[in-house]
C-alpha cells in the first residue's frame, strides 16, 4: 500500500490531535525548565550582591567620594592601506549570500473517480508483471481494490473484481476406486502466480500508494463503514491468509453434494473460501502466498506505527 499509504499519503494513522497534543506536552516541558533556570539565575544573582538593593542600606555603606583619575585617550586605530581593502573586498566576493530553496510543493490528490490515470503513473516504475498489469488496465482501480478488499476481509475470494486470468483447465481429482482427493497434479496451475508474487517489490508498491491512502479510506466509506476502518480491514484480510492452516488437500477426501465437491472433513470445508483457495494452490504455493502476506501485514505495522 506516505503514504505516500497501500495506501499510504501518507497516510494519517495517528490523529492530527494527537501530535498536536505531544508537541503541546514538550513545549510545556522546555518552558517549566527555562523557568527553573531564569529562577534559578534570578536567585544566584541576587545572593553575589548583582541585584538592586534599598536606597537607604546603599546610602550607609557608599564611601565618601574619591578623586577622579582621568585616563588618556586610546591611540588611534592606524590607517587601513590598500592591501587591506582590497584583501576585504576578496572576502565579501568569496562568501556570496547562500540562495534560499523554495519549499517542495505536494500536488493534491485527484478526485476518486479521476485518480486511475495518477495510480497508473505512481507504480509505473515498478515492475508488476503481466497480472499487475492486467488490474491496473481496469477503470476504478481504487473503487475496485476496496470493494475486493472488503470480500476478503471477509474470507471471501473476489474472482469477478480480479480480473486475472484464471487457470483454464478444471482442478483435476484422484480417484482410486476406494476414495476420491484432489490431484497433486493440479497444485502445477497456480506455480506462475506464486512465482509472481515472490518477485513483485511488495515495499515498493505501498510506498507509492501511501499516498492515496485517502482516496481508498474514501472508497471504503461506501460500504457504510468509516474510513478509519479501513486500516483494520486490511489487517483483517492479511490476518486470514496467514491463518491458513498448513493442509496437504491431496490427502483430504473429497465428496459429492449436488454438482459439486466438497471435502469430507468438516474441518477443511468449514475454512473460508479465501483459505480454501489459497490450499488449491498446493502445499509449496500456499507457504509462499502466506509468506507474502506476512511480509505485507508487517510493512503495514510498521507504516501505521511511524505515522
Amino acid at each position: 500500500m506516505g503514504a505516500h499509504k497501500m495506501m499510504n499519503n501518507g497516510g494519517d494513522f495517528r490523529p492530527l490531535n494527537s501530535s498536536l497534543r505531544q508537541t503541546g506536552a514538550l513545549s510545556a516541558s522546555h518552558l517549566a525548565l527555562l523557568a527553573v533556570l531564569l529562577a534559578a539565575a534570578a536567585g544566584a544573582a541576587y545572593y553575589f550582591g548583582l541585584g538592586e538593593t534599598p536606597d537607604i542600606a546603599r546610602a550607609e555603606s557608599e564611601p565618601p567620594e574619591a578623586t577622579t583619575i582621568t585616563s588618556p585617550p586610546p591611540p588611534p586605530p592606524p590607517p587601513t592601506t590598500d592591501d587591506d581593502t582590497s584583501a576585504i573586498e576578496e572576502e565579501a566576493i568569496a562568501a556570496p549570500a547562500e540562495p534560499v530553496l523554495p519549499e517542495p510543493v505536494t500536488p493534491p490528490l485527484p478526485p476518486l473517480s479521476e485518480s486511475d490515470d495518477a495510480v497508473r503513473d505512481a507504480l509505473g516504475a515498478i515492475p508488476l508483471g503481466t497480472p499487475g498489469q492486467q488490474y491496473l488496465l481496469t477503470s476504478n482501480i481504487i473503487e475496485r481494490s476496496s470493494s475486493a478488499l472488503y470480500l476478503m476481509a471477509q474470507g471471501d475470494v473476489p474472482y469477478k473484481l480480479i480480473p486475472i486470468a484464471r487457470p483454464k483447465i478444471p482442478f483435476p481429482i484422484s480417484d482410486d476406486g476406494l476414495k476420491v482427493t484432489a490431484d497433486p497434479e493440479g497444485f502445477s496451475r497456480y506455480d506462475s502466480l506464486s512465482s509472481w508474487l515472490r518477485q513483485i517489490d511488495i515495499e515498493a508498491i505501498l510506498e507509492e500508494l501511501q499516498w492515496f491512502a485517502p482516496l481508498f479510506r474514501e472508497a471504503w466509506s461506501f460500504y457504510g463503514d468509516s474510513p478509519e476502518e479501513f486500516d483494520a480491514a486490511v489487517l483483517n484480510t492479511l490476518d486470514v491468509i496467514v491463518s491458513t492452516p498448513e493442509i496437504d488437500l491431496s490427502e483430504a477426501r473429497l465428496i459429492r453434494k449436488e454438482a459439486v465437491w466438497i471435502y469430507e472433513d468438516p474441518a477443511v470445508e468449514g475454512l473460508a473460501p479465501l483459505q480454501k483457495q489459497i490450499l488449491r494452490m498446493g502445499p509449496d504455493n500456499a507457504l509462499i502466498v502466506k509468506a507474502v502476506a506476512g511480509q505485507t501485514r508487517n510493512i503495514w505495522l510498521s507504516t501505521m506505527s511511524t505515522e
